[in-house]
């Protein structure tokens, strides 16, 4: 049986897909034969910007595609993935998040229909949306899927190559196993891929890191530690040798690393720099890189921390700074203040380093008080919008309660009500998350959040900051709004396209 790797839209455009090169790593490895396909990139290229941006909203499920995008994505599934399928092939499809369901769930009923002994493995973040939504659970049922992989997938892909069905993450949540050792992983393998067909966002070739995975920090509204509730990190020595090895096969000098934090393990981020910033120093590489990022207490760090990232060839970080507000940030459990961000953007700009700032406007326990303290921080902060050293905000939406966090366990003690009920295309009723009240913030009504989400929104064009994807937000903003206005039963768009 041949194997077929594909990564399936909606990924971004500026880096080859990561999740099939590392199981293409790890399958090679352990010598088995297989082919990577970057459907993503193909429509992108097929469609064009334009349209291939309109088609996100179909992805996100904010509308229906039309008969003319129809015909776009049939011709791409056909021409560019059931050709290279036949009843002898394994079909291992990444669904990446959410948004890869609906194109998953369209390409799978075509090729099943044409070959319908293809063996289709599915695996990624989005066969159970963070727990919220079982997709592969429901692919199973319908037949366009034969098995699906939950969790972390390098030892699990390989017991199920092996024929070993039972193992812990095949086709079942129950006793998910972490990876213990995350050095003795295969890199990735990009050799599949033309590195000319990517949008890169600096004018070198680009690929995304995994460092650790889980978080050191427990904040109230993330799911990480549901996903990955221990925390694991690589040596600095073995990333800084993946590195490099992109570096000398495929000519890649820049980096993101997809880590939910690079600096959670201080002594490995310092090894990990020392040996980049050597490397850079000897061979000239010019390594930049990115990650999301965590501002420590002030009194944790010294100055020189700043320059030995920098040296390594730092460059963008992202950061949840989530409020303006001390009060509402510690009820979060971030455990920074805005002195520490302070700090840490003096010597970002003295670094030439540059931030993004992740918000959450709306927190549960956010009081008007809170709100007036936050809006004060896009005045407080400008000086370090018009010197660079602040690239750009990205206020999201809402506040939701993903399954099995903190905040989910706030709900009752909270008096916290969903009014929206929404049921998808097979019947089945679910609440928007997004649309709830607080009994003991009554205050805070879903009209008030949005009052203050765009009230911030305004703030920071006042005082220029860049917006993040700030006509996308604001469409999904739009559409809650709508969903709210239009009483307490909606239906969700229909997945399935014939």
């Amino acid at each position: 049986m041949k194997n077929l790797i594909v990564a399936i839209p909606l990924l971004e455009l500026h880096r080859p897909p990561i999740s099939t090169a590392i199981i293409a790593g790890v399958m090679r490895g352990a010598g088995y034969e297989c082919k990577q396909l970057d459907l993503n990139i193909k429509l992108y290229k097929q469609a064009g910007p334009e349209r291939y941006d309109q088609l996100s909203h179909v992805w996100e499920r904010t509308r229906l595609e039309t008969d003319e995008e129809r015909d776009i994505v049939n011709n791409l599934i056909d021409h560019d993935l059931i050709a290279h399928i036949d009843d002898n092939t394994r079909l291992m499809m990444s669904v990446f998040t959410y948004n890869s369901q609906r194109f998953a769930h369209w390409a799978l009923e075509r090729v099943k229909a044409k070959y319908p002994n293809c063996e289709v493995v599915l695996g990624g973040m989005g066969v159970d949306d963070a727990g919220m939504v079982d997709f592969g659970g429901k692919m199973l049922t319908l037949g366009l899927a034969d098995y699906v992989v939950y969790g972390e997938g390098e030892q699990t892909v390989l017991e199920l190559l092996k024929g070993n069905y039972d193992y812990p993450g095949i086709n079942s949540r129950k006793n998910l196993i972490q990876l213990d050792n995350l050095d003795a992983q295969t890199f990735p393998d990009y050799s599949d891929f033309d590195f000319d067909d990517y949008v890169y966002l600096y004018p070198k070739k680009e690929v995304n890191i995994v460092g650790s995975r889980g978080c050191v920090r427990k904040c109230t509204y993330c799911n990480v530690a549901t996903l990955w509730p221990k925390y694991r990190f690589r040596s600095g020595q073995n990333i800084a040798d993946e590195m490099i090895r992109h570096y000398e096969q495929y000519g890649v000098q820049q980096f993101f690393f997809v880590d939910s934090l690079i600096n959670g393990s201080l002594k490995a981020f310092r090894d990990m720099c020392d040996k980049l910033a050597d490397y850079n120093q000897t061979h000239k590489a010019g390594f930049g890189w990115g990650s999301q990022f965590i501002f420590k207490p002030k009194r944790q760090l010294t100055d020189d921390y700043f320059d030995m990232i920098a040296a390594a060839g730092g460059q963008q970080f992202y950061v949840g700074v989530e409020s303006g507000s001390d009060k509402i940030r510690w009820e979060m459990d971030k455990k920074f203040t805005n002195e520490d961000i302070d700090y840490h953007l003096e010597h970002f700009h003295r670094t030439g380093m540059t931030v993004m700032f992740l918000m959450i406007i709306g927190y549960l326990t956010e009081t008007l008080e809170d709100h007036e303290e936050s809006i004060k921080m896009y005045k407080r902060w400008h000086k370090y919008v018009a010197n660079g050293t602040i690239a750009g905000i990205d206020l999201n939406t809402s506040l939701m309660f993903f399954p099995d966090t903190p905040l989910e366990k706030m709900i009752d003690s909270h008096k916290v009500e969903f009014p929206v009920m929404e049921f998808d295309a097979t019947g089945n009723p679910r609440k928007n998350d997004m649309i709830w009240t607080s009994g003991l913030n009554p205050d805070l009504t879903f009209e008030e959040r949005m009052r203050r989400r765009l009230e911030v929104n305004e703030m920071a064009l006042k005082y220029k900051w860049p917006i993040w994807r700030g006509a996308q937000r604001l469409q999904s903003l739009y559409a809650q709004i709508n969903n709210y206005q239009g009483g307490e039963q909606k239906r969700i768009p229909i997945i399935s396209v014939n």
